[in-house]
């Protein structure tokens, strides 16, 4: 009985480590947001380095958990000006390993960020290898 137990234990540890869990990428994410743009107002010449520093922070980020994904890190700046952006994904993955996170800025929640005149869509995809 206790050794059942045990492995069934080792098998939950074990799913656990090696599924992409958004709760646990989307504040590192939103710490690389706040990192890169906290004090950045929007430039049209500034958007294309803040994007690059957005990719590769997220991406160093996330291979220093050395957990055993691929990752895939997009990122779109536009200039806050009243006009709408519908984004959407379609997977075909292992629904148990693989997921996706997205983080927004400037986050609603945070009012000193509000006055950057630009809105920020990270989205990270980690598929299981």
């Amino acid at each position: 009985e206790k050794k059942k137990t045990k492995i069934m234990d080792d098998a939950w540890q074990n799913s656990e480590e090696l599924a992409f869990l958004p709760e646990q990428v989307e504040p590192l994410l939103t710490n690389v947001l706040a990192t890169v743009l906290k004090e950045e107002v929007y430039d049209e010449s500034k958007v294309a380095g803040w994007i690059d520093a957005v990719c590769e922070k997220s991406m160093e980020t996330l291979t220093n958990l050395n957990k055993p994904f691929k990752y895939i890190v997009s990122c779109v700046i536009m200039q806050k000006n009243g006009a709408g952006i519908h984004t959407a994904h379609s997977c075909f993955w292992d629904l148990s390993n693989d997921n996706c996170a997205r983080v927004a800025y400037p986050l609603a929640n945070k009012r000193e960020f509000q006055d950057s005149r630009m809105y920020c869509i990270v989205t990270c995809f980690g598929l299981a290898f």
